[in-house]
């Protein structure tokens, strides 16, 4: 049950980590600025930031910007095309829109509201006054391996924390005694820092002092002599409020994140329990039983083995859920239309813990849907970029579809040219494949083309120019 946290914590350890550059912000945009136009459909400045945040964007070199606009039209255009083409209805894309959605919808429940409930008021309240701002900050190391008298490397931080104080240069401290390997280089000097960029503990410390401030500080790292040179607006300055409080909760998140593994598999243990589930230890048995001789009739290869169709086929009720008996049909068609990645069981716990997964993605995601999680920005946010790469996905899959195949002069062509030593008859079908396949790099290309030249788009220069 635990294995859907390891997932959200590293999502939240790269989204935390992430080292934002600082930039500022001389003249502020509308939000609803037009930026780009295709035919009838408009996109706006905002639309554009969603792809791409606007923190970023400012700091990004005049000659790199071109080829991010072109992927933003890329993608978008493409969407649009699938839209006109009416792809969006197709079995295949609605799908995994359906797939997509629902686990979105988990992932709200457990990163919103549940890890919501955790974050203590005064981690969301730090993140929200200090986001806005960053600071220039130099620090010296005392690595603590090996140190078996910690309070004597405390007592040496104090002390070159008083040196300071007394107008001792930081830089020079730093290089004597800093444990830092960058030390030489940088003389103790971390830079502009943002909430975010380092441990909680220490940029606890960091956004607490003032400018010409120094402290001493403890981390995983070891012992910090910590000092603050000045202040200024960060990225997150001109940041749209909903973005901007999207942001502060998943900085906020990091306050509680040592804890969060433990605290969320006990969370789950209750929901399993709390939906009164039961499983049919004899009919999982008998499942075993069918699969054992499925993989024997396939001599042994369990890819060859379609659990899929051995599930739909197997009436025995096996779980007791919700006041309902579950038959393998009902977990066909969760693993079916929640894309779950199964592989062979070859035990009746194997089959049982796999389920057991399957029914709490259930449960969290029928919770999810009575707390309305997907009327949540960050939910909206996430859905549309996940829609957008599916319908670009397809109409790129629809243009290569749609390549006619080689004609018949045309494979006798390419043979003749070639000097295939080979008999045309034996050739056909791999030189027809060749063709076709060339065929199809070319539409996807016509299509890239159109979108570098703007064909039938217009962009909006207010904006670009800025």
């Amino acid at each position: 049950m635990g294995s859907f946290w390891l997932v959200f914590l590293r999502l939240l350890k790269q989204f935390c980590s992430v080292a934002l550059v600082c930039v500022f912000i001389s003249v502020v945009i509308p939000a609803d600025l037009w930026a780009f136009k295709y035919g009838d459909v408009v996109w706006s400045v905002s639309d554009f930031y969603s792809f791409f945040p606007k923190n970023e964007w400012r700091s990004v070199a005049d000659d790199k910007k071109d080829g991010i606009i072109t992927g933003f039209l890329k993608q978008n255009v493409a969407a649009q095309n699938a839209l006109n083409l009416g792809l969006n209805y197709s079995e295949d894309v609605e799908k995994k829109l359906s797939a997509r959605y629902k686990m979105l919808m988990v992932n709200e429940y457990y990163m919103r509201h549940f890890l919501g409930s955790l974050i203590p008021y005064s981690a969301i309240s730090f993140c929200k006054q200090n986001l806005k701002r960053e600071v220039y900050a130099k620090h010296i190391l005392f690595s603590l391996d090996g140190v078996s008298n910690k309070d004597s490397v405390f007592v040496l931080a104090k002390t070159l924390k008083d040196s300071i104080d007394n107008g001792e240069n930081f830089g020079l401290l730093a290089s004597r005694y800093s444990s830092d390997p960058s030390v030489g280089v940088n003389g103790g000097d971390l830079g502009w820092v943002q909430i975010g960029k380092t441990v909680p503990v220490f940029q606890n410390t960091l956004f607490s002092l003032c400018s010409g401030c120094v402290e001493v500080v403890e981390t995983d790292f070891g012992i910090h002599v910590v000092s603050v040179d000045s202040s200024r607006f960060s990225s997150y300055n001109e940041m749209d409020d909903n973005l901007y409080n999207d942001y502060v909760f998943r900085f906020a998140s990091a306050y509680i994140e040592e804890s969060l593994k433990d605290v969320a598999a006990a969370h789950d243990t209750l929901l399993i329990r709390d939906a009164n589930i039961s499983f049919n230890r004899d009919a999982f048995k008998e499942l075993v039983l069918l699969l054992d001789d499925e993989l024997k009739r396939k001599n042994g290869k369990r890819k060859d083995v379609n659990i899929i169709e051995i599930l739909k086929g197997f009436s025995k009720g096996l779980v007791l859920y919700d006041s309902e008996v579950l038959s393998g049909a009902w977990f066909a068609n969760k693993i079916e239309t929640t894309l779950h990645r199964v592989s062979f069981y070859s035990s009746v716990d194997d089959i049982i813990n796999d389920f057991n997964m399957i029914l709490l993605r259930d449960i969290v995601y029928k919770k999810a849907e009575n707390l309305k999680l997907n009327e949540n920005f960050s939910f909206n946010n996430q859905y549309t970029v996940v829609m957008l790469g599916l319908y670009e996905k397809a109409y790129l899959k629809w243009l290569t579809d749609n390549v006619a195949v080689p004609t018949k002069q045309e494979v006798e062509t390419y043979h003749k040219e070639n000097q295939s030593e080979q008999d045309l008859n034996l050739a056909y079908k791999s030189i027809e494949t060749i063709l076709l396949q060339k065929k199809q790099k070319e539409a996807k290309s016509l299509f890239e083309k159109s979108i570098e030249d703007r064909v039938n788009i217009l962009i909006n220069t207010e904006w670009y120019n800025d």
